[in-house]
């Protein structure tokens, strides 16, 4: 009997792609031959072939799309593969969890993160907070920090205008526990925990029609690819057609420059509300509008969505949509919990209703003006 021991197949499929890797052939984002075309070429089962991939997906040197195949991981200086995939190595003693905000100030972003820690308590799990500034560069770059301090489990707040991520798509795919909060990234399937964006702005332009406006616009930040604002907006479109005012593509703008915030404000001289996608927004629009002469609320009313410490003592108190990034937290966290016990359970959304708080930034529209062109605006 000899003494050499032989490779397993699957072992040498794992080391002939390694080989094809190291060599250049296969760079990154390089699609791999398929399945059928690696048993052929090794005259081996599928079952030898998957084993090798499976064993490949496990060390995050190759990662799999559902309906397209397998592909050649992003390489780091030196070759060496980021481990998107695979679970964290075990440790002693509290266990990781990454959040990732775009900046830790303001209400929405405390209460998140106070939330997240709420639902912690009793668990093994501690938070590790990273912030992204709002660039997906940096995202992508904090969710590779955080695997590697093997972290066994993400949370994370996506940049805006952020349409797909690859990264996350990865993780998603291979199980690994994340939950997204306040959107939902299109074409990556994975758990969501965020406000009812849609009924939030329904609601708050259906305050302004009742009091008699007609003639409201809607500013925000460049909107698409980020879909809790596209959901925003698409509730502010709604409510003016369920009153019969017709939608104005004019009467939206994407901009929170104060210049251009100001221009648009003496280019639309009959506005008598305006509704803002965010609480930076809004506060630049009520300082734009009085500086053009138009006081808030007597000639302009302001809503817009998001709340901020204190708000109630500012010297226009803010009508706003306030979102409970509290609750928002506890379930995200919550979720991870469950994902972290079990990562192959079903994939979940969930929509935290919104509260609208009513104070004296809005009122009924100046004397004369009430109701008037609301069918054919």
């Amino acid at each position: 009997m000899s003494g050499t021991k032989r490779t397993p197949l699957s072992e040498q499929v794992r080391a002939y792609v390694l080989d094809q890797i190291r060599a250049g052939k296969w760079r990154e984002g390089s699609r791999l031959p398929s399945e059928n075309q690696l048993c052929k070429q090794f005259d081996v089962s599928r079952i030898t072939i998957r084993g090798a991939m499976d064993k490949l997906v496990e060390e995050g040197i190759v990662y799999r799309i559902q309906g397209r195949g397998s592909f050649v991981s992003r390489a780091e200086e030196g070759g060496e593969p980021i481990r998107y995939a695979g679970r964290p190595a075990e440790k002693r003693g509290p266990q990781l969890v990454a959040v990732l905000i775009p900046r830790l100030r303001g209400l929405l972003m405390t209460r998140l993160v106070e939330g997240v820690e709420k639902a912690l308590e009793g668990s093994p799990c501690r938070i590790m907070l990273m912030t992204t500034g709002d660039s997906q560069k940096r995202e992508e770059e904090k969710l590779k920090e955080a695997l590697a301090a093997g972290a066994k489990g993400i949370i994370v707040y996506p940049s805006d205008g952020q349409t797909y991520n690859e990264a996350m798509l990865r993780l998603s795919l291979d199980r690994y526990p994340i939950v997204v909060i306040d959107r939902y990234l299109r074409g990556v399937e994975t758990n969501c925990v965020c406000s009812d964006h849609y009924v939030g702005a329904y609601e708050a332009t259906e305050h302004l029609l009742r009091l008699g406006h007609r003639r409201i616009a809607f500013v925000t930040s460049p909107y698409s690819g980020t879909t809790s604002l596209e959901e925003r907006l698409e509730g502010y479109r709604q409510a003016l057609n369920d009153y019969g005012v017709m939608f104005d593509r004019g009467r939206v703008i994407e901009s929170a420059e104060p210049e251009r915030l100001g221009a648009f404000l003496n280019e639309q001289p009959d506005l008598t509300a305006l509704f803002a996608a965010n609480e930076e927004i809004g506060l630049i629009a009520m300082r734009m509008a009085e500086a053009c002469g138009r006081s808030v609320p007597q000639h302009l009313s302001v809503i817009f969505f998001d709340d901020y410490d204190h708000s109630q003592y500012a010297r226009i108190p803010p009508t706003c949509v306030a979102q409970q990034g509290e609750e928002i937290g506890v379930q995200a966290g919550r979720r991870l919990l469950s994902l972290i016990g079990d990562p192959l359970q079903d994939r979940a959304m969930l929509r935290v209703p919104t509260k609208l708080i009513v104070r004296a930034s809005s009122a009924e529209p100046p004397d004369g003006i009430k109701d008037s062109g609301g069918d054919s605006d």
